[in-house]
């Protein structure tokens, strides 16, 4: 199972490391307030990052996975 290293991003606390599998990312979406990027995982789940939204993108294209027109992750 392939997985994605992110940085959580919590209020108040050092940043931590998170390890996901990328099967369980359902979908990535930026948020507006320049707080970093929410993943929402298959189990509805909601994850925030420091990761931009185009670092994460970038980075699950170069592992293969597609996107679907609703924004949603389509996995191999």
């Amino acid at each position: 199972m392939t997985f994605i290293i992110l940085h959580l991003n919590e209020p108040g606390r050092q940043a931590s490391k998170v390890a996901l599998a990328v099967a369980h990312i359902s979908s990535v979406r930026e948020v507006a307030d320049d707080a970093g990027t929410e993943v929402r995982l298959s189990d509805g789940s909601i994850v925030n990052v420091i990761e931009t939204y185009k670092a994460i993108i970038n980075e699950l294209a170069s592992l293969g996975v597609r996107f679907t027109s609703s924004g949603k992750l389509g996995h191999p």
